[in-house]
């Protein structure tokens, strides 16, 4: 019966329009795997740091740490070379080694010997190098000099110490010495090593980028066919290695692989926790399952749309992406509640039945995540993309996709699990207000743990792996934290300008060090100064090297050559040297553009200098970047800074955020609601939930960061749904033994289940900021849905419990009139209360009707609508009966509420009359008869005179057109127009006679609005032959 009764074609449709969208989203988006790329850019602070992350040129660097169980050197180089040897074979590598450096270094430090005249400013000169001018410190010097020569070290430093006896090369070459990786090192043959000489560092560039998983999976491979050739090499001999790599590329690898369990575990856990409960939850299981369809098509949709506006997708908004359908799985819980019933459904009921129901809870759902949007993070404005669209998307393909699928639905063999339903209904039990008062309870001691003193940890955005952090630990451990640098990017168009730009620099580095805001510093024109430097460092030599000074390093000198054994005369070149003064300016030789971190942009317009700087004791990061990148050529990157001010950042948007978000949420919920009680009742859970989570999470010990402020976020939007959905039950059918209103409820317990089935699938992934986001938000649903379990049901119990309505006499068409009708409205649906006080005071009817009528004790409206005219008659006439029929169903639903126990209102329309006893005092049509055609309208009077009592009278009031269309018969023709309605609108003098042919004596008059193209009709049965109608004005 089931299969018979769905449309499989366009089940197969559907299923292949979502086929090629979730084939060509694949196709077009990749996954992006670099975290910087979410960092906001409107911070100057976080945007120099990303720009200068993302550029230099070792982002994409392998360092290798290389030990073995043997532990000397030369088994650690002979390793290194091995490994090297194979990095330049595979051809993944632009430079490997040191290689490049050590065959250009000689040639730097001979350049550096033979221009020391212009490498030392004035300062410099008096406090490095006049030191080493005492007579002492010279004996000293040429010592250890001559000690070297007797020794291996000494062999070919001949000339080297010829030209520098006195080490000045030394004093240049330590502006160099925090570039190394650490202070502690020492070179074994090209090789840096360990102090301990436990440790050797291979480092190597890739020639793509080592965030492409495709080549870094390549590198990955090399690396671990290494490390076997070297195992399978060494271990005979009783020696094994151990690689131990950082870089990129591992991260790259590490994000892919914990994106890909992670969202390959969640939707599979999630799916088959959902599928056991709406198995559990609905009469015919296979019915319920299919409430995952529309998620799943919403996910894919949204997924669809996405790949139209970018190529990239975040990996951390496909980790989040896998439980989308645990929270947009609900709006198909709800429709198919109402579908597989006992007894035959159509897809279009189920359809008016829900869709209300959930449209506020959708809007503010959507909403909620649309505001990541905002978040400043790519990768969060993502997420709130896919997911915002997610749930619109689902919201949308419930009520188009399954009214067309499922027209019809035969009636169900079983109840479901009714012992589950009866759980729910005992749960969300309205009768005691100990419910309250037990949230209330909870929600004061939790307050007591409740803090906001939220803890932002960048490390939770990380997604690499145990394995590699305890690998970067190591290489931190024994090479250095660079994370203790600070990096400075200068940009220029060329390389002469790079020069000049250094120039100014050096000296303003020279500074800070000198104040103690830094401990070191360097810039290539330490080395190779510019012209003006050159000629100011040129000028404070020459004032420095006086005659006498001269004359007297030079008889010092000698005495200590004499007594050392150097021969006289060996220093001759040196002094050389020092007399010196014809230096021409040369830029900076290409070879040594690696080296000093001079490198070419993309795109080959710009050239940039990337510089090492160390913090000193002085050092103040907020007032050192204002100094340093006040130009936008030069960028400061402060790796603590930065984590400091991205946490700030990050703290102060989310926490504007969620405030926005709640703001506009309640503002969502009132506009919608428009009752400020209801609204109240709304929120309540959430501020329960936001509360209850905070001190949860006290007492479990974690401190609230990056996840909490997030989750705070959704749970605004997702924790007022559950109690959204019971308010707009109880509007809808006022009764909560309303069988409805327990189909409502189940969909409630069955939403807040697979949600939470969702996020707890988050609380066991491998991504840190995912496994917290899932805890938290486990705990916030979890909260939402115990809140409004607890606190909704007893207090819709009292907002829509017995009110005493006001008795006694009042003036007709009064303001107290008009305020005892919108009593009748006060706990229905937003838009009828607007309309029924909107339309009492601005429709001049009811200053009208009360004149037209005598003391009827039965009335009779055809065409009831919200049922406003006869809810006014009811406060009128208290003794009076009212009998209405009207065709739309939800009208007639809310008139029957508004009259209450004071009349009734049957489906149907004219020309039928509804059922009442005896005779009616009074008929009336208002605003309707335009509506029906000359034979339907004969008809329903022709009815209404054999059904009016003899002193009774039929009231019409009607639209006459006059020469000039007013504005609401403009807006009437287009409703009419876009339903499909036929109009038929007649003069006053054609009305009038078919009343008349039909026996009733008719008067015709005006409305007293003169902007109203209404007329009244006045019928009285006619018991004497017709007559010409009386007109009144």
């Amino acid at each position: 019966m089931i299969r018979k009764s769905i449309r499989w074609p366009y089940v197969i449709l559907v299923i292949a329009a979502a086929a090629a969208m979730s084939y060509a989203s694949k196709s077009r988006l990749s996954i992006d795997m670099d975290i910087t790329k979410s960092l906001p850019v409107n911070d100057r602070v976080i945007a120099d740091a990303e720009y200068v992350m993302t550029r230099h040129p070792v982002k994409d660097r392998i360092v290798i740490d290389l030990s073995s169980s043997r532990g000397d050197t030369d088994t650690l180089v002979a390793g290194a070379l091995a490994i090297e040897r194979r990095f330049a074979e595979s051809g993944l590598f632009r430079s490997v080694g040191l290689d490049e450096y050590r065959s250009i270094f000689p040639e730097l430090i001979s350049y550096i010997m033979e221009n020391l005249p212009v490498l030392f400013t004035a300062r410099e000169l008096e406090e490095k190098v006049k030191p080493l001018l005492d007579p002492a410190k010279v004996r000293e010097t040429l010592a250890d000099n001559y000690a070297q020569l007797l020794n291996l070290e000494g062999i070919g430093q001949v000339n080297m110490m010829a030209a520098d006896p006195l080490g000045l090369k030394n004093l240049v070459l330590a502006r160099m010495a925090h570039l190394a990786p650490s202070r502690n090192i020492q070179v074994v043959q090209g090789h840096l090593v360990s102090s301990d000489g436990k440790h050797l560092l291979i480092t190597a560039e890739p020639k793509g980028s080592a965030t492409d998983t495709a080549v870094a999976r390549k590198i990955d491979a090399l690396i671990r066919s290494c490390a076997a050739d070297l195992e399978k090499t060494y271990r005979p001999q009783g020696t094994s290695f151990t690689l131990t790599p950082v870089g990129a590329y591992r991260a790259a690898l590490d994000n892919e692989d914990t994106a890909r369990k992670d969202t390959e575990k969640a939707v599979l856990i999630a799916t088959i926790g959902i599928i056991i409960l709406l198995l559990v939850g609905f009469p015919r299981p296979f019915i319920g399952v299919l409430a995952l369809l529309p998620a799943v098509l919403g996910t894919i949709a949204a997924s669809f749309v996405y790949s139209l506006f970018s190529r990239d997708m975040s990996i951390l908004a496909i980790g989040f992406g896998g439980t989308i359908i645990s929270f947009t799985v609900d709006y198909g819980i709800a429709y198919l509640l109402f579908l597989d019933r006992p007894y035959e459904t159509k897809g279009m009921e189920a359809t008016k039945e829900v869709w209300g129901l959930g449209l506020l809870s959708m809007l503010t759902t959507a909403v909620s995540f649309a505001f990541l949007f905002i978040s400043g993070f790519s990768a969060l404005a993502q997420i709130g993309f896919f997911a915002a669209m997610g749930v619109v998307f689902t919201y949308i393909f419930v009520h188009t996709l399954f009214p067309v699928i499922f027209p019809v639905m035969p009636p169900a063999k079983r109840k479901g699990f009714v012992p589950l339903q009866r759980f729910v209904d005992r749960i969300m039990d309205s009768r005691s207000l100990l419910k309250v008062y037990a949230a209330l309870a909870i929600f004061v001691f939790m307050l007591l743990f409740a803090r906001t003193d939220f803890k932002v940890d960048l490390a939770s955005m990380n997604t690499v792996s145990t394995a590699t952090l305890k690998a970067e630990a190591l290489v931190t451990k024994t090479w250095g934290n660079v994370l203790a640098n600070l990096y400075l990017m200068t940009e220029a168009r060329s390389v002469d300008d790079l020069q000049r730009r250094g120039d100014h620099a050096a000296d303003g580095l020279n500074r800070e060090v000198e104040s103690g805001v830094l401990s070191a510093a360097f810039v290539p024109s330490m080395i190779f100064p510019g012209r003006d430097r050159m000629r100011e460092n040129l000028a404070a030599w020459k004032a420095f090297w006086t005659p006498a000074r001269v004359a007297a390093l030079k008889r010092d000198m000698g005495e200590a050559a004499r007594e050392t054994g150097f021969a006289s005369g060996a220093f001759d070149r040196f002094f050389k040297t020092v007399g010196r003064g014809d230096f021409r300016h040369r830029g900076i030789p290409e070879k040594y553009y690696s080296m000093l971190g001079i490198h070419q942009m993309e795109g080959g317009r710009s050239w940039a200098q990337f510089s090492v700087l160390k913090p000193g004791p002085s050092y103040r990061a907020e007032s050192f970047y204002a100094r340093v990148s006040s130009g936008p050529d030069t960028k400061l990157f402060d790796p603590s800074f930065f984590a400091e001010r991205l946490g700030g950042i990050i703290l102060s948007s989310f926490i504007r955020m969620a405030l926005i978000v709640g703001a506009i949420t309640a503002a969502v919920a009132l506009l919608y609601l428009l009752d400020l009680k209801l609204t109240f009742i709304s929120l309540a859970p959430t501020l329960f939930s936001l509360v209850c989570t905070l001190g949860t999470m006290k007492l479990l010990g974690m401190r609230p960061g990056i996840p909490a402020i997030i989750v705070a976020v959704i749970v605004i939007g997702m924790g007022t749904d559950y109690a959204l959905y019971l308010v707009r039950a109880h509007q809808r059918y006022r009764d909560e033994a309303h069988l409805s209103v327990g189909l409502i409820r189940l969909t409630v317990f069955l939403s807040a289940c697979s949600t939470m089935i969702g996020f707890g699938v988050l609380a066991i992934a491998d991504h840190a900021l995912l496994r917290n986001a899932g805890i938290t938000l486990l705990l916030g649903i979890g909260y939402s849905f115990t809140g409004t379990a607890l606190i909704v049901p007893p207090l819709l119990r009292r907002v829509y419990g017995p009110v005493s309505i006001p008795t006694g006499p009042f003036e007709p068409a009064s303001r107290e009139h008009a305020a005892r009708v919108e009593g009748r409205y006060r706990t229905l649906e937003p838009y009828p209360r607007l309309f029924a006080r909107y339309k009492m005071r601005f429709d001049p009817m009811f200053s009208e009707l009360h004149q037209l009528l005598g003391s009827p004790k039965t009335i009779v409206d055809i065409g009831t609508g919200y049922g406003v005219p006869a809810a006014w008659l009811a406060e009128l006439f208290p003794d009076a009966r009212l009998y209405g029929i009207e065709p739309d169903e939800t009208r007639l639903r809310i008139a029957s509420w508004a009259l209450g126990d004071r009349g009734t209102v049957e489906q149907g329309k004219a020309p039928d009359l509804p059922e009442f006893p005896g005779r009616a005092d009074a008929v009336i049509a208002i605003d309707m008869i335009h509506y029906l055609d000359d034979g339907d309208l004969k008809l329903l009077l022709e009815r209404a005179v054999k059904k009016l009592s003899p002193k009774g009278t039929i009231i019409i009031r009607g639209t006459v057109p006059g020469e000039r269309r007013t504005i609401l018969r403009t807006i009437e023709l287009l409703w009419t127009r876009m339903r499909g309605l036929p109009v038929y609108y007649r003069s006053a003098e054609e009305l009038a006679r078919i009343m008349e042919r039909q026996g009733f004596t008719v008067t015709v008059r005006d409305s007293i609005s003169r902007s109203r193209e209404e007329k009244w009709f006045l019928g009285s049965v006619n018991t004497k032959p017709a007559r010409k109608a009386k007109k009144k004005r």
